[in-house]
């Protein structure tokens, strides 16, 4: 049955397909808080390991997973809320497979394996660790789907027997007592965490620092106080932690009020501003048209086409982290950059798992085949090679091997294709799995296309609300802005590294894109638009 979510867009599948609710005793994580009294705030909270994992974890999640987390709670972020309902509301024919949408508005998580060892794990899925095969005993070849249900491209049976994923480390572990590690060491060191989510090993020269920055100085204005978190409140973390400038108080007190305060100033005054370049231009580069108003010199909407309009909704499939990596360290999202900051100041030799952890926060990639080789930004897709076993597939090797596609990766890679010819491969043969790219309608195996159908046009509004292109919504749009068709022109703009990295600040922080990073730029190219 078709419903309306929020959008005003009508929901044409499960979106709870493959989430969990447990029947189990409801898990959490206490934690000592002192407050201030007479501010009313948060000074720090005290913890182990445990939460500082959790914590960390939302570098590792998808934008498409945190729209989708927040969604409930009204969230609006920036511009890419827009770009979510986009996809939602968007008609399947222009989608190149029936996967694509789930694979924006629902993407996986390249550290999901990690994340479902989490003491609280917002994001716990049915599929999580798991791929899928066409028969339980016998898979075509090794041939692995990432999603449930979709037909083998080579005996055209549903790919609907899961095999769950598992490392070493887990087929190691010590079972039932042992401590569990997810990106942090599991001893016995104690952190503070401030307010505004700086992490820092808990010292007294940390303590007597933060004391003075905040200027508390009278013993008898704190208060001590231990709060149980548990799911629901990791995720009020989460909403406060990308929006405000205090959410440990947000969270602990229920400071509503100032969470709204922030987030008015973040909004109005955090804008995307482009730096003065010349302009990047690559074989990857994309053309854009701007729709814009003679008179007030303002950007009333674009027009693109497939490859611009693919770049836009893979936004969605990028971490958190990878974000705040490709903006160097100033996406401005709340006190993201600040936990990002914290993990990359933590020791790896004393705190931190290993550096192959420490690297899945400050670089996560993309969940295997959510990139495609024409993108202009270089965010790593994660492709690690799992040895099919009776116990399920372990994670073997380097995960940066050349038979998985890198956005913006250099180097080349296999001409493996699932076909009747390569079937006697000496990878299909192997005992190590396949995975078919769920974008492509024939199950290719290696670096593909994007999410879109073409050729196809599109119309992008300055909030990135993306429709089709049609010449009687054209006309409505206009009639809405109250513009006269003759007084537009046409700009036609080159879209290169430098305005793709400003597209993504913009859409996090901005609900006016398109004028924020285009029109503040010497005039392009014009020619007058017949309507």
């Amino acid at each position: 049955m078709q419903k309306s979510n929020r959008f005003g867009c009508h929901q044409i599948f499960d979106m709870s397909a493959g989430r969990h609710q447990s029947d189990e005793e409801p898990k959490v994580i206490k934690l000592k808080v002192m407050i201030d009294k007479t501010r009313n705030r948060v000074i720090f909270a005290e913890s182990d390991h445990e939460f500082i994992d959790t914590l960390f974890s939302f570098l590792t999640l998808p934008l498409g997973t945190v729209l989708r987390l927040l969604e409930k709670d009204m969230v609006q972020l920036g511009s890419i809320s827009r770009v979510y309902a986009s996809v939602y509301s968007l008609d399947p024919r222009f989608l190149r497979t029936s996967y694509c949408k789930s694979m924006l508005i629902m993407p996986r998580n390249s550290s999901e394996v990690q994340c479902e060892k989490l003491k609280l794990n917002v994001d716990h899925s049915e599929i999580a660790g798991k791929l899928f095969v066409c028969s339980d005993y016998y898979p075509c070849n090794n041939l692995f789907s990432i999603s449930q249900n979709t037909r083998c491209c080579l005996c055209d049976n549903l790919m609907r027997f899961p095999k769950r994923i598992y490392d070493k480390e887990e087929k190691r572990s010590s079972g039932e007592g042992s401590v569990v590690e997810v990106f942090l060491k599991g001893g016995a060191a104690s952190f503070m965490i401030t307010d505004d989510l700086q992490v820092m090993p808990a010292s007294t020269a940390s303590l007597t620092a933060l004391f003075g920055k905040l200027g508390v100085s009278d013993k008898n204005e704190i208060e001590a106080k231990t709060v149980e978190v548990g799911t629901k409140e990791v995720l009020q973390l989460l909403k406060f932690a990308l929006l405000s400038k205090m959410p440990l108080t947000n969270m602990v007190l229920n400071n509503q009020g100032n969470w709204v305060k922030d987030t008015s100033k973040f909004e109005n005054n955090q804008t995307a501003k482009l730096e003065k370049k010349a302009m990047s231009q690559n074989s990857n580069s994309m053309s854009l048209k701007l729709i814009v108003s003679k008179s007030n010199k303002k950007v009333l909407y674009a027009e693109a086409g497939v490859k611009l309009v693919d770049f836009l909704f893979s936004f969605l499939a990028f971490p958190l982290g990878a974000v705040v990596k490709h903006l160097g360290g100033n996406s401005r999202l709340g006190c993201i950059d600040n936990l990002y900051k914290a993990a990359a100041d933590l020791s790896s030799e004393n705190y931190m798992k290993s550096e192959e952890c420490k690297n899945m926060l400050l670089s996560p990639k993309l969940f295997p085949h959510s990139g495609f080789d024409s993108h202009i930004l270089q965010v790593g897709e994660e492709y690690p090679k799992y040895r099919y076993g009776f116990e399920g597939l372990e994670i073997v090797g380097d995960t940066n091997k050349s038979e998985g596609s890198s956005i913006g990766c250099e180097e080349k890679t296999s001409d493996l294709v699932v076909t009747s010819e390569s079937i006697e491969s000496e990878e299909a043969a192997s005992n190590f799995a396949i995975i078919m790219d769920p974008k492509s309608p024939t199950g290719e195996t290696i670096k593909g296309e994007g999410y879109l159908k073409g050729p196809a046009t599109f119309m992008i509004l300055d909030n990135l609300l993306v429709t089709p292109f049609s010449p009687t919504s054209i006309i409505t749009q206009l009639n809405q802005m109250k513009v006269s068709p003759s007084d537009v022109e046409e700009r036609t703009v080159i879209v290169g590294k430098d305005e793709a990295l400003n597209l993504l600040k913009a859409s996090l922080i901005s609900k006016t894109v398109l004028n924020d990073v285009f029109n503040i730029r010497e005039p392009y190219p014009k020619v007058m638009l017949k309507v």
